[in-house]
Parts: C-alpha cells; structure tokens; sequence
C-alpha cells in the first residue's frame, strides 16, 4: 500500500465524537469532513432527534437511494446521538459498521458518530446492542475526540485572529514580559523553539519515529525537519529505526 493510499485509509475511518455541546460536534464534525479526501462529497447530518422513531430506519436506510447513508456516499456521514437509536436500528446499523462493502473511495461513506456522553458511559447505561456496543469498544483512542480535542479542532480550524493564537496569547504575553523585563535579545527564537519542540516530538511519535511521515505531518521539507531535530536536540523514538527515515 502507497503511502498515499495509506493516508487515505486513515482519513476515512471511523470517529466517535463525545462531550461538548451537539453544535460543537457538528462544528468539529463540519471542519473534519472539510480537511478530509472525501471532502467534495457530501456532508450528511443524521439527525434523529428530528425525526420520529418510526421513520428513523427509513430515513437512515432509505428506499431508493434517498437515505442519510445513500445521500452521503462519497461523503462524510454525522450520525449524533447514538443512544437514541432503537434496538433493531442498532443492530442493523452495526451490521453496515461491521460489514461495510469495499468500495472506491468516491463510494464509501466516512461515519463520525458522536454523543453527549463518553465511551464509558454509553458502554455502561447507554442501552447499547451488542454489536453497536462491540463497535463501540473496539475503537481505537486516536479515534475518540472528547471535549479537550473538539476545542482543539476548533481552535487550530479558527482565522488566526482567535483559535490557537487566542488560546496562547495569555501566557505569551507573561512570558514576553519577563523576556523583556531581563534584557532577553532572542525572544523570537526562544519563543519558537519553545513551541517548535513539543509539536516535532509529539509528530514523531504518532509516526514511531518515521522522520518522512512526520515531515508530511508538519509540512516540511524532510532535510528542514532532520535540522530542526538536531538543533533543537529532540531524541527520535527508537521504534522508527526499521523504517529507514532516521
């Protein structure tokens, strides 16, 4: 498998959203969809809670191409609420989660199901089917986002007049105050370097060390990448040796 093929098939994996306000995960759910290869597909909002239990199968499933699913192909699927699914639609939705055809790209659907409550809490008092609770269990964190990371999505999506840079100014402002205060001549370096390690370190490890891979992660050059991790002193994880990248 291509290395971008490989990224393909992350991009379109499943994702449990949880937590935060039903407008937030839509929010987060809309910028997903938007970054993602199934991008110029469209973006679909299950929305139960409108609809009347006795037509939700109906309206999920649809008869001649006209339900969320069918209308979502080659797009992004929002189904919120899990819990709000009957038994039978439980079952008949993780029978379609277990057993989605392999189809192109341009075919398949990207599911994000989202909730009000965690992993935990719908596995313990959610009502879950068996098969939706199977599902649910086995997904892995990476594809969990909770409150902290909705805010995330959200601030890195944001213009550049709020979002990432609203969240570090505060502390930005402390820390060139002192920088200021002791005469510092290298605050545009420190300050970038400060923020520049953690953000390489942590790339490095989502990839096991793969120095190409992270490259492509953070949008640069693989020789820049290699010179910013010898200046700034960051130890490659061991794990990436068999890849060649080191």
């Amino acid at each position: 498998m291509g290395e971008q093929t490989a990224r393909e098939v992350r991009a379109m994996r499943p994702l449990f959203l949880y937590g935060a306000s039903s407008q937030e995960r839509l929010d987060v759910a809309q910028r997903i969809h938007a970054h993602s290869p199934c991008s110029e597909g469209a973006f679909v909002v299950a929305g139960l809670t409108a609809v009347p239990r006795a037509l939700r199968e109906e309206r999920l499933f649809g008869t001649a191409g006209n339900g969320w699913l069918e209308q979502a192909r080659g797009g992004t699927l929002l189904l919120d609420e899990l819990d709000c699914l009957c038994p039978e639609l439980q079952k008949r939705f993780a029978a379609f989660l277990a057993h989605r055809p392999q189809v192109k790209r341009e075919e398949a659907v990207r599911i994000v199901v989202a909730s009000r409550h965690d992993q935990a809490t719908l596995l313990r008092h959610g009502g879950l089917e068996d098969g939706l609770k199977h599902w649910l269990a086995s997904l892995p964190v990476a594809q969990c986002l909770g409150p902290d990371r909705l805010r995330a999505v959200r601030a890195l999506s944001s213009d550049r007049n709020g979002g990432l840079a609203a969240m570090f100014e505060p502390v930005m402002r402390s820390y060139v105050r002192a920088g200021l205060e002791a005469g510092s001549c290298n605050l545009h370096g420190s300050v970038v370097g400060a923020v520049e390690r953690p953000l390489i370190t942590m790339a490095l490890h989502h990839t096991g060390g793969n120095q190409l891979r992270a490259a492509s992660l953070l949008g640069l050059n693989r020789n820049t990448l290699r010179k910013r991790i010898k200046e700034l002193h960051i130890i490659v994880p061991r794990s990436g040796s068999r890849s060649g990248e080191r």
